[in-house]
């Protein structure tokens, strides 16, 4: 009986929470979507798919990891991007799941663009994301331990410009891997995730200012790490809370040596989030979710505030049904 309910709780969340955890996006002065796992699998041959809308803006940034408002000062200007995700999952057996993302962004700086030159607005395709989670650990059937889950991902980048202060993203393609650890209760559930996130080279905009004779710019590779918790608030509504830390293994500063606008996607850019989130079933398969999130800490990013919200659909199946 006990295994019943905490199932169901967990294909409940899992069809609620799923959108969320693969598609928040942190923004800065070289943006990193930041894909998060789960370790829990949805039944076999179902799937979802989800559309969020994200919102970030910024009054200051961290240059190094001093807080200023910078080239933004003069004019008041505020930086800003707007991102609708589009998320697919698939439960290929009852321990593998594919995803697959992509997005639309448009990124905006009010007022005059400052030293870093460039359009005050840039948009297109950003950067989609392929990955593989396999779950060899169920906590419905080990006794009391944890489900836990590896995962593996890559990054193929939009065609977008890089080396502006709101450019879409660094530009690079990569690939990554994580270890995924989660486990519910009758009154919560919690997972957290550990990975490492190698990134290539993207060229320089030959357009960008300190552009000189081009080249390539080497991407930092990043430790990251996401925690989460949920609480389940009724039969149809959960909260969460979540801390996001991303920390670039090497790179450059902003006004550092070897720095110019044109090796923005070489810069050393970690950043940690705290948010909360609200889940909704709607009707059916359906669901909703609200994000509201801020950087709290970081270096070489923007210090953001995050707005999001979702709508998830499962398909060939029921998320939740019966709970």
């Amino acid at each position: 009986m006990k295994d019943s309910i905490v199932s169901k709780i967990i294909c409940a969340l899992k069809g609620l929470a799923l959108s969320a955890l693969l598609s928040i996006v942190l923004w800065g002065p070289s943006q990193t979507a930041l894909a998060q796992g789960t370790p829990w699998i949805a039944e076999p041959r179902t799937g979802s798919v989800s559309v969020s809308y994200f919102n970030q803006s910024a009054e200051e940034f961290y240059r190094g990891t001093e807080t200023v408002k910078g080239p933004l000062e003069a004019t008041g200007a505020s930086l800003g991007q707007s991102t609708v995700w589009i998320h697919a999952n698939y439960a290929i057996n009852d321990a593998v799941a594919v995803d697959l993302q992509t997005a639309w962004a448009q990124s905006n700086v009010d007022g005059a663009v400052g030293p870093s030159g460039g359009e005050e607005s840039y948009s297109g395709l950003f950067d989609t994301h392929l990955s593989v989670t396999w779950r060899f650990v169920d906590e419905l059937v080990s006794n009391n331990a944890p489900s836990i889950a590896a995962r593996v991902g890559i990054t193929i980048p939009g065609g977008y410009d890089t080396g502006y202060i709101n450019s879409l993203g660094d530009g690079a393609s990569g690939f990554e891997g994580s270890l995924i650890v989660g486990k519910f209760w009758r009154v919560l559930g919690a997972s957290g995730e550990i990975g490492y996130r190698h990134r290539g080279s993207t060229s320089v905009n030959s357009n960008a200012v300190g552009a000189g004779n081009g080249g390539d710019v080497d991407v930092p590779s990043e430790i990251f790490m996401n925690l989460w918790v949920f609480v389940p608030v009724g039969n149809r509504i959960r909260v969460g809370g979540n801390y996001r830390m991303v920390d670039a293994t090497s790179g450059i500063d902003i006004g550092g040596e070897g720095f110019s606008p044109s090796r923005f996607p070489g810069l050393e850019e970690d950043s940690q989030i705290l948010g909360g989130q609200l889940f909704a079933d709607l009707f059916g398969s359906a669901s909703a979710n609200v994000f509201f999130g801020s950087i709290v800490g970081g270096r070489n990013t923007a210090k953001s505030t995050v707005f999001g919200l979702g709508i998830s659909v499962g398909l060939g199946g029921g998320f939740g049904g019966g709970l």
